[in-house]
């Protein structure tokens, strides 16, 4: 491992102070009314100095993609060192998902701003875009490999095929998880006032059902 010098060091150390900072701008302002000012004074820098670590607020905002991908990873990737059949490993992945973004939701909301500028060729090819599009396609991994074992031990049926099974379950694990978000905000579609239900309840019903399609009886 590259051993890195002290003024590496406490530049990543900076780095990691305004990713910091800017999050917790976002929780009193929310993501579109965050300016730089407010997360330069929340970091205790000069604009001048923010602007040495990051070009702009879209740059910020990817390197919170980026590091909430990757916590996002480590927690799931976890589960594939455990003792169990692979479909309780895509039941526990799953579950591990719903948790993260239940705890941690600007980093959903990171996720989902990250891919709605990914087709702008300004941001497309940065570090933080290129990063995070690694994280995903690491998290597509893990899903894929958990499906794998469990067709091998025979806990999931082998009619899928397991990269195609793996992205309807990233896809319906996001809609769960914008479903509950929406459920929160004051406006929202009156469907969801229709019925009734929780966060666990949710995820609950999303993990079960998942489940129960692929089980191999």
């Amino acid at each position: 491992m590259k051993k890195i010098s002290r003024k590496e060091k406490e530049k990543l150390a900076r780095r990691e102070a305004i990713i910091d900072a800017t999050m917790h701008v976002i929780e009193k302002r929310g993501f579109e009314a965050a300016t730089m000012d407010e997360i330069a004074e929340e970091a205790e820098l000069g604009k001048g100095t923010l602007y040495l670590h990051f070009k702009s607020k879209v740059s910020i905002y990817l390197a919170i993609c980026e590091r909430g991908s990757k916590l996002l990873n480590q927690s799931m990737s976890k589960v594939l060192t455990k003792d169990i059949n692979g479909l309780k490993m895509v039941e526990e992945i799953g579950q591990s998902y719903l948790e993260f973004i239940q705890l941690n939701p600007i980093y959903f909301v990171a996720f989902n701003y990250y891919e709605s500028i990914i087709d702008e060729d300004v941001y497309a090819e940065s570090d933080e875009a290129l990063q995070c599009e690694e994280n995903a396609q690491q998290a597509m991994t893990i899903i894929v490999r958990a499906i794998q074992i469990g067709m091998q031990d025979n806990s999931i049926k082998d009619i899928f095929d397991p990269k195609e099974l793996g992205l309807i379950i990233w896809g319906a694990s996001k809609g769960v998880m914008h479903i509950a978000f929406l459920k929160e905000k004051k406006n929202h579609m009156r469907v969801l006032d229709e019925v009734e239900f929780s966060f666990e309840s949710l995820v609950k019903g999303f993990i079960q059902l998942i489940g129960t399609g692929m089980k191999k009886l």
